[in-house]
């Protein structure tokens, strides 16, 4: 009762609001010609944890990542940054048809951990786009998300036909959810249409039988230490231009896949992957938990793959690695 009270306080309130029509009056030219917003940065403090929530909850891919940029005095007070501030990670998510996400993680012992108020200047939030808002709100709490209101719905005034909600990331930083998919009243006053999003296609359906193939040939592949027959498993089951992305980096294209895999057992004699149950078909991609050990610690590195596949071939993937044991320790003390 109480959230659907306050819902309605919220939305009588923006009932108000006049339509700007003035913004789509004729202006000189801008100053400087800009194509859309490439990218929003956000603050976190893991960016693996960070990028798992992103990925798990929404599908959002991570595509580049920098570790450890060095930064020295001068760019910490061009930047207004703390004295002691390291870089530690920035990495770049493509977040469905809209703008990218950009996770910076800081290793600043001065730095404040709290959040923002929402009035506060510095306060910004991330509003995410999605067509059915009272199932996405239904996922998000079934997953344990805090969402702060049922969802608000505008039917009068200028945002009437938009529907919004706030939830709270597992850092607690605000993130937004809305949907108009019928538009804004107040867009043919101001003669400008607001973000829409493209027409979605049919969802992928995967076959179980071609996952399972595809998979056991991926471990395969993953644990042969023969350069040559690694070759003919990557030509037959992976795409021509396919990324593998992984906290090492990017490697782009089957040669490249090739020469990590062989690095990779090269740097760790004796170690094998073992599958953790069967891979899961979710959103058109598959996900598969893994073990990296030898016989005296098969579990000794844990994490879980995300692969996109193309016509039965592996077109990306993406690599998660669970924390060490020590990381846990210390974030649980």
């Amino acid at each position: 009762m109480t959230h659907r009270l306050l819902s309605v306080a919220i939305a009588t309130a923006f009932l108000s609001f006049a339509p700007v029509s003035g913004f789509a009056t004729a202006s000189p030219a801008p100053a400087v010609d800009v194509r859309g917003v490439d990218h929003v940065g956000i603050n976190v403090p893991d960016v693996e944890a960070a990028s798992r929530f992103f990925a798990d909850t929404f599908g959002f891919v991570p595509v580049t990542e920098m570790r450890d940029i060095p930064v020295d005095a001068g760019f910490r007070r061009t930047f207004h940054m703390h004295d002691d501030a390291k870089v530690k990670s920035i990495r770049m998510l493509r977040a469905g048809d809209g703008a990218n996400i950009e996770l910076f993680q800081y290793d600043s012992p001065h730095a404040s951990r709290e959040q923002p108020f929402y009035d506060d200047i510095g306060a910004s939030h991330i509003a995410l786009y999605t067509d059915d808002i009272d199932k996405a709100v239904a996922s998000l709490r079934a997953k344990g998300i805090k969402v702060l209101t049922d969802p608000i719905r505008m039917t009068q005034g200028p945002a009437a036909g938009n529907t919004w909600v706030y939830f709270l990331t597992p850092w607690g930083s605000k993130m937004e959810l809305v949907s108009y998919p019928q538009g804004q009243a107040g867009e043919a006053a101001a003669g400008v249409r607001l973000w829409r999003a493209p027409v979605k296609a049919g969802p992928v359906s995967l076959d179980r039988t071609v996952v399972d193939e595809v998979v056991t040939h991926y471990v395969a592949m993953l644990n042969d230490t023969n350069a040559d027959n690694r070759a003919k498993t990557i030509d037959r089951y992976y795409t021509d231009d396919t990324v593998f992305n992984d906290p090492e980096g990017l490697i782009e294209g089957k040669r490249g896949l090739n020469d990590l895999v062989g690095k990779l057992q090269a740097a760790n004699r004796g170690f094998r992957f073992r599958l953790v149950g069967p891979a899961t078909i979710q959103n058109g991609s598959v996900r598969v938990k893994w073990t990296f050990g030898p016989v005296a610690q098969p579990a000794k590195i844990s994490g879980e793959d995300i692969l996109t596949l193309a016509d039965g071939k592996i077109a990306s993937t993406i690599v998660f690695l669970d924390p060490a044991p020590q990381d846990k320790a210390r974030s649980n003390p």
